[in-house]
This record gives C-alpha cells, structure tokens and sequence, in this order.
C-alpha cells in the first residue's frame, strides 16, 4: 500500500478546507439547496457553527472577519483530520509490512 508523503496530507487538508466553505457560501447565494443547512452543514463545515454570530449583523466588517475565523479553524480541523488519517494509515502499513515478513512493529 502506497501512501502520498505527508506533506501532500497537509496541502490536501488545507485546499479543502479553503474550497468546501466557499463552495458552501456560493452555493447558498446561488440557492442550489432547497432546505436550509441542519446538521449535514456541521460534517463537511464544522466550525460554521460561529455563523451563528454573523446573523444580525448584515454584511459588515465583522462578519467578514467571522467568516474568515470560520474557515481558518476549517482549515485547521482538515488538516488535524487528515493528519489523523494519515498516521493510522501509516501504522497499518507498517504493521502489515510487519507481519509479511515476520518481524514486529
């Protein structure tokens, strides 16, 4: 089993978690979804919860500033997830390794 470095994990991990909020926001503007956003919202955007702040304050400077603090702590939940992956992937790997050729992890 071959893994991408683990850098690649890190780059992958902050480009979605750049594009899915965008991706969200434009498609909430755009009115592609016919229910509002419930709990479907919270896996792929988890930190869209501090939206929540934004509701009355219209299209002012600190919503902007919400909204980027939103998709930055996005962004460091994918990476934290990936990385997560990435390192239990890697154990598997070596434990399967491992036991092929009869030594011990």
């Amino acid at each position: 089993m071959s893994l991408p470095k683990f850098r690649y994990a890190i780059s992958a991990g902050v480009v979605l978690g750049i594009v899915v909020p965008l991706v969200v926001i434009a498609c909430f503007w755009l009115r592609v979804f016919s229910t509002p956003a419930g709990d479907w919202l919270l896996f792929i955007w988890p930190s869209s919860i501090m939206l929540m702040a934004t509701e009355n304050l219209g299209h002012s400077p600190q919503t902007f500033a919400i909204l980027a603090l939103s998709i930055g702590w996005n962004v460091a939940l994918y990476i934290l997830a990936f990385v997560l992956v990435w390192c239990i992937a890697w154990v598997v790997r070596a434990w399967r390794g491992s036991m092929r050729d009869g030594t011990t992890i």
